[in-house]
């Protein structure tokens, strides 16, 4: 295509006018990929009926399902496009789910833009395990390591809580600031949690989604103590229990990260830099990964530490990034996306219409010359 052909100009040493307008364009085309980040939805979009519109569509995204079906030993694909809501939901299952449906989407919108994701984004990054969506389409790790690796992620996180009480809610705040609130709930934690409630007793703060939304986890009890001095104090507004089959991004889950620390040394999944295809931004540190022993410690402290997406959109945006390709399944990430910077440009790739219409707008662009 005319599109990956300017983008190949920028490497290609040439004279003369077509050369200059060649030239010209490919380094609009470089722009426009400068200000674009992609980014991958965690654990709590999937849904019964995800991706199958893809799969009927697209041959590139077929091969996925039917790779993770493979690695698995079971029909996943089965699962997500016909099965049984709540069975979906378990984390063991949800997880290698969401990531499968976002991989496939990534391949479906390379087919109808004729352009790989790096030629159309400069970086990516995703929520909790949707990290994993975003390693392995920037080749830091492959398809089938980076299943195998979330499979053991899920049924660990599962495993790790099948005797306790939890929940996550997801606190919208005041006027706060979110230093304001993470304080406090560290306070809480420290003493009326520890003292009050006792040993084993844990609030954390999960995620830190937006400039307005924070999400708690650990022990039940815990969980609604911390939201109950919140909203005394005025810092929050309003506390929405989630649907969870796991506490996630907590101390709880530390089990899991051991699980998971275990596994990455067998697999020793993480290729060199020098092969991976565009910066990913870690969840912990919100900078991009440097280093492979930079993906695999920073993998395992993420599962039981909290989530700094708030920061990780702040660095993109430092560095340029205004416009957002939200991947499937769902909207979230696109919905926190445009909450937060009202005047980005937020494509929500979630399905098939969207994929296409994306591609569409791409050739738009070229026609104009950028």
């Amino acid at each position: 295509m005319k599109l990956a052909r300017a983008l190949a100009a920028l490497r290609r040493p040439s004279s003369g006018t077509s050369a200059r307008l060649y030239s010209d364009t490919a380094r609009k085309l470089q722009m426009y990929r400068n200000e674009r980040a992609l980014i991958f939805p965690g654990q709590g979009s999937q849904v019964v009926g995800m991706g199958k519109d893809l799969y009927e569509t697209f041959p590139a995204s077929k091969q996925v399902f039917e790779e993770v079906d493979e690695v698995l030993g079971f029909k996943l694909s089965s699962l997500m496009f016909e099965g049984n809501q709540a069975e979906l939901t378990l984390t063991k299952n949800a997880q290698p789910a969401i990531v499968t449906v976002s991989v496939a989407a990534t391949r479906a919108l390379e087919h109808a833009t004729g352009l790989k994701a790096e030629e159309m984004y400069a970086y990516t990054m995703g929520h909790s395990v949707g990290e994993f969506s975003a390693l392995i389409v920037a080749g830091v790790v492959s398809l089938e390591d980076g299943i195998r690796l979330i499979r053991t992620r899920g049924e660990s996180m599962q495993d790790a809580v099948k005797e306790r009480e939890y929940a996550m809610s997801a606190c919208m705040l005041r006027r706060a600031t979110v230093a304001d609130v993470v304080a406090e709930v560290d306070r809480i934690q420290h003493t009326e949690v520890a003292n009050e409630l006792g040993a084993g007793e844990v609030v954390q703060v999960a995620n830190i989604n937006s400039s307005s939304q924070i999400v708690l986890s650990g022990s039940k009890k815990a969980v609604e103590r911390a939201i109950g001095v919140l909203h005394a104090k005025r810092l929050a507004m309003r506390a929405i229990n989630l649907p969870v089959s796991a506490p996630f991004h907590c101390k709880l889950m530390t089990p899991a990260s051991e699980a998971l620390e275990k596994r990455i040394g067998e697999l020793k999944p993480v290729r060199g830099p020098d092969e991976w295809l565009m910066p990913v931004i870690s969840n912990v540190t919100a900078r991009p990964y440097q280093t492979a022993a930079d993906v695999e410690e920073l993998l395992v402290r993420q599962v039981d530490n909290t989530v700094q997406w708030l920061q990780s959109m702040e660095y993109l945006k430092q560095h340029g990034v205004q416009r957002w390709g939200a991947m499937a399944p769902g909207n979230v990430v696109g919905n926190l996306a445009s909450k937060e910077y009202a005047k980005d440009i937020v494509r929500r790739l979630s399905d098939v219409a969207a994929i296409h219409d994306f591609a569409a707008v791409l050739r738009r662009q070229q026609e104009r010359g950028y």
